[in-house]
């Protein structure tokens, strides 16, 4: 009887096995022996894949003569599910990126608040040097100049014309020391270097190094030259460069806060492709996946171990005193004092790591999303429908 049943369904099974070998990722060889390896690559990885598919189990169902009979109903079973999934859409948008980026958010924003006073600390330094009374500025020669800067140095280079010239040129004269001491110390090594090859390496960077050396001390003579009007002249622009690098990076910090609100939404938008989108991707989400696993895995483990040695304990110290009573109490390691300032360290840079693998894979995903995910052309042709022509002209 079962025999009979399966010979009333031989046309509908033709129809299930065109179905069933319809996928791409289908081998020819599978399709010659009959048999699919992996039940994975019967998922079609297309529209037209997944549409043909579904003709053909309706057609199948409309054939049988036997629709219930146990391998046919099992097998069609088997392929409608594979179908109806693979032409539905799916979430596959993680509220752990989520939250990755809406961290990354908040920490640009911390930033962006900070860096507005370095830009309005530089605007006020930028005003300070304008507002400079001309004075005499004599010229200081290099051997006379000193080999340090003064402890107040540097809060006090932008109060005069003289002291921000002074301060340029023991900077300079640092640097031509640096690079004349470098040079000599290679033209040693290569003096003594047995191969050739690190001879010749060794070489060039002594000569890289006196190039530079004559190069600063060029700077040291041009500026040790300058007058009140052109030391005034060069501190201003000096300044305004600093104003628009400091106003630069508070808008770096600002486009990656914005980008990454935006991000957001559209990832989630874009998070929901059809299964055969997901079924011809499925070696990019993998990738995806892993580097998800493994950056969190190292941003967990930074930032739980940071966690972690904030618990260190203090020593308990017991004191006795003359009488012969006794107190204990806390004293702080100073070991532990320097573990513990390493956790903020690691703590920051696990936070960096989620933050980052985060918008990486968020990125990735919402471009592709979008790219896949969406009839543009179709979209195109409703916003803008083609122009009607004439039939007289």
């Amino acid at each position: 009887m079962d025999q009979d049943k399966v010979l009333l369904n031989e046309d509908a099974w033709g129809y299930l096995d065109d179905a069933m070998f319809t996928s791409s990722l289908i081998s020819d060889k599978e399709r010659q022996k009959g048999e699919v390896d992996d039940v994975e690559d019967i998922y079609p990885r297309t529209k037209e894949e997944a549409l043909y598919m579904d003709e053909q189990l309706q057609h199948a169902m409309e054939t049988a003569k036997e629709p219930n009979e146990e391998n046919f109903a099992e097998r069609y079973g088997m392929l409608r599910e594979i179908v109806d999934w693979s032409l539905k859409r799916h979430s596959t948008w993680k509220w752990s990126l989520i939250a990755g980026a809406l961290l990354g958010a908040g920490i640009f924003y911390y930033f962006k608040k900070d860096q507005e006073e370095d830009i309005r600390r530089a605007k006020i330094e930028r005003e300070q040097v304008k507002e400079w009374h001309p004075i005499d500025v004599v010229q200081t020669p290099f051997d006379k100049c000193p080999d340090e800067h003064a402890n107040n140095a540097y809060s006090l280079r932008l109060s005069a014309a003289d002291k921000y010239k002074m301060y340029k040129l023991i900077d300079l004269k640092s640097s031509v020391e640096y690079n004349q001491k470098s040079s000599k110390e290679y033209g040693l090594r290569a003096d003594t270097a047995k191969l050739a090859e690190n001879k010749e390496k060794y070489l060039n960077s002594q000569k890289s190094y006196a190039e530079k050396a004559v190069q600063k001390r060029a700077e040291y003579d041009s500026i040790n030259a300058m007058d009140f009007k052109q030391i005034h002249e060069m501190a201003q622009q000096d300044l305004a460069r600093r104003v628009e690098s400091e106003e630069s990076h508070g808008n770096t910090l600002y486009a990656y806060m914005v980008y990454l609100l935006i991000l957001i939404p559209l990832y989630i938008i874009t998070g929901y492709p059809y299964g055969y989108s997901i079924t011809r991707h499925r070696r990019r989400s993998g990738c995806m996946n892993i580097f998800r696993k493994v950056g969190f895995g190292i941003a967990s483990f930074c930032f739980g171990t940071g966690l972690a040695m904030s618990l260190l304990p203090d020593d308990i110290v017991k004191t006795t005193y003359s009488d012969g009573h006794t107190e204990t109490h806390n004293e702080s390691n100073a070991a532990n004092l320097v573990i513990l300032a390493l956790k903020f360290g690691l703590m920051i840079v696990g936070a960096f790591i989620f933050c980052f693998v985060a918008s990486v894979i968020m990125t990735i995903e919402t471009f592709y999303g979008l790219l896949e995910n969406f009839n543009w052309k179709g979209l195109m042709a409703k916003v803008m429908p083609p122009k009607q022509t004439n039939g007289n002209q």
